[in-house]
């Protein structure tokens, strides 16, 4: 039977190790985003998706159906995938064939985050957020509405659903202090990732050109990052309990 879904899916990786931190996963890559990074590596599925072929669903499902003895979580990515009205109707296809599902996002759409999250159709979140939010149109190379970005950040972070927060880190594009004042800014949740900038394929390609941060550069802002997040930690744990800051000298 033909299962219908006009959602334009452009890939599909059977297994991925990477995409659902500690879950064997299958991926799917829906075409079209609304934003216009520049350093997106993705740059094929943000400029020219329409040239690309559609994977059916049909496919999808077979090839999933073939795996779910061993793989029962999927991811779906893009591109923006809360730009298209049939994500509903994909991610409540996949949660019928008895599939987990984490939601790659860029938060520009919390009323579809909400409503994915209030029908159950999605387990598990990831937001990239791309800079400050004060300056949101220089991460995203578009006027950005940036009170839908921090709705989203502000619904993920009630704790509804589980979830991640990321931040791609470009050298010359980003200061240090930015990725600071971004972990600051979401110093409530419980996972903030930096992820190291790639020089490839990316959508403005003079972007292909800078190099990453070292190792021992990225090592260093991991550190202090996971240090404000500790920071808050502490401090919401010590006004839970305000002996745990002091010596019992009884």
């Amino acid at each position: 039977m033909s299962m219908e879904c006009n959602i334009p899916i452009k890939g599909f990786i059977e297994t991925s190790f990477i995409d659902w931190k500690g879950r064997l996963s299958s991926v799917v890559f829906t075409g079209g985003c609304n934003f216009r990074c520049p350093f997106c590596h993705n740059r094929d599925l943000v400029l020219n998706h329409e040239k690309m072929e559609n994977i059916p669903l049909d496919y999808i499902l077979l090839t999933l159906r073939k795996y779910k003895k061993w793989i029962d979580h999927v991811v779906i990515t893009g591109g923006e995938p809360t730009i298209h009205g049939s994500l509903f109707k994909l991610t409540g296809t996949l949660k019928m064939e008895g599939f987990r599902i984490k939601l790659d996002t860029n938060g520009s759409s919390p009323a579809t985050i909400k409503g994915l999250v209030n029908e159950n159709l999605i387990d598990y979140i990831a937001m990239d957020v791309k800079g400050p939010i004060s300056h949101y149109k220089r991460w995203c190379g578009i006027d950005v509405e940036t009170a839908k970005i921090e709705e989203s950040i502000q619904f993920i972070l009630s704790g509804k659903i589980d979830y991640e927060f990321r931040m791609t880190v470009v050298p010359f594009f980003h200061r240090v202090e930015d990725v600071y004042e971004v972990a600051e800014y979401v110093k409530d949740a419980k996972r903030f990732y930096i992820q190291e900038f790639r020089p490839k394929n990316t959508l403005n390609p003079r972007f292909t050109e800078i190099k990453p941060f070292s190792p021992q550069k990225m090592e260093e802002i991991r550190k202090n990052v996971n240090q404000i997040l500790e920071d808050r930690s502490q401090k919401t744990e010590g006004r839970r309990n305000p002996r745990s800051t002091m010596h019992d000298t009884r």
